[in-house]
């Protein structure tokens, strides 16, 4: 005799609960159930309280196009973020050419130079928001 798994009597669970299986089926579902106590408590709790635990929604067309529209959105906004980012970060490190000498941003402008720090600094942290956001998906 083949030795039934958890897996398979999963597998068979919504037959058995919906009543639309054989009775060979049936019967080995309530043999499983028996020798297995614990499986049969989460069982009749779910039997009492469907809802608790859903089955996935499938989603149609429309849905899967707003996701695929979010999804994009959020991609272009996380690489203007990022250019953003590389670009205000760089700039307090960069030189000025003015009147035949070469000046750092930083040494002869530092208050420009902090101001582009904090926005290079806001782009991150921005940046990372969304590629975190993205990540849940």
């Amino acid at each position: 005799m083949m030795n039934i798994t958890k897996d398979v009597v999963n597998d068979l669970l919504p037959l058995y609960f919906s009543e639309e299986c054989s009775r060979d089926t049936k019967q080995l579902v309530e043999e499983y159930l028996k020798t297995h106590p614990d499986f049969e408590k989460q069982i009749k709790q779910f039997r009492r309280n469907p809802l608790a635990v859903s089955p996935p929604q499938a989603l149609g067309k429309e849905d899967e196009m707003k996701s695929l529209l979010k999804t994009r959105r959020l991609l272009k906004l996380r690489s203007y973020l990022m250019g953003f980012a590389i670009f205000c970060s760089l700039v307090p490190f960069s030189f000025i050419y003015t009147e035949g000498n070469f000046y750092w941003l930083f040494r002869e402008a530092p208050s420009s130079a902090i101001i582009y720090a904090v926005l290079g600094a806001g782009f991150w942290i921005g940046y990372f928001i969304i590629k975190r956001k993205g990540s849940d998906f």
